[in-house]
């Protein structure tokens, strides 16, 4: 093997060890279970993660599975850095707390004047108290999540409306959200979506079922005459 490609082979095991190491953290991992996972000496694994040896394909694939990251995050040179995110969060967390349960309160009062509901009325149909649910709406006070959801069905809502839409958790819930819608497409559609040439044919369903309903009569009707 020329002296050239035998030094980027072993750039690339080095580089792969240390993003292998990164997700295996990430995910909350022992060497231990990655070698068990895979049926190999712990001593192996460690192998991978030092840079001295690589993986085969299938060995990568299964490890990307486990510690539930793209195949492709390996290709690359980016560490998931999850430390440093969650730092980021942890010092976050009082103020984001503090800001979900005004969001809360204020989403709770909303729906209960949609429902043309009166604070007794919800309390009635909820079996709380009104002072109780007038805290929670004014963001001064929380309610367990059984007690919360019980509330807001009482002024006809779900507890799924209350769910954080913004910020880095609520992105977090609904790209998991995203994912499951798409995994349960059938099958053929998945495919389609994932092949990068169908691309323009999607992005063009896009613009289409963003327009009114006169737009479109006009460019079915134009599709006509050019057929015709």
């Amino acid at each position: 093997m020329l002296p050239d490609l035998q030094e980027l082979i072993r750039v690339r095991n080095r580089i792969l060890g240390v993003l292998l190491k990164d997700a295996r953290k990430a995910a909350g991992r022992e060497q231990s279970e990655c070698a068990e996972l895979l049926g190999i000496p712990e001593e192996e694994y460690r192998a991978f993660e030092m840079g001295r040896q690589s993986p085969t394909l299938p060995q990568l694939e299964v490890l990307a599975y486990f510690f539930n990251v793209p195949i492709g995050h390996f290709w690359g040179t980016e560490t998931l850095a999850a430390e440093r995110r969650e730092d980021t969060i942890k010092e976050r967390v009082p103020e984001l707390l503090m800001l979900r349960q005004r969001i809360i309160g204020l989403r709770l009062h909303q729906l209960r004047r949609e429902a043309d509901m009166t604070l007794e009325q919800a309390a009635e149909r909820s079996g709380l108290d009104p002072h109780q649910i007038e805290a929670v709406e004014r963001g001064e006070t929380t309610l367990p999540v059984s007690e919360l959801e019980t509330l807001a069905r009482a002024v006809r809502g779900r507890i799924e409306d209350l769910v954080d839409g913004h910020g880095p958790i609520g992105s977090w819930i609904q790209a998991q959200e995203q994912f499951e819608d798409f995994v349960r497409l059938p099958a053929d559609l998945r495919e389609f979506i994932l092949r990068p040439v169908n691309r323009s044919y999607l992005e063009l369903a896009v613009r289409l079922s963003q327009m009114d309903v006169d737009r479109l009569r006009t460019i079915a009707e134009s599709i006509l005459e050019i057929t015709y």
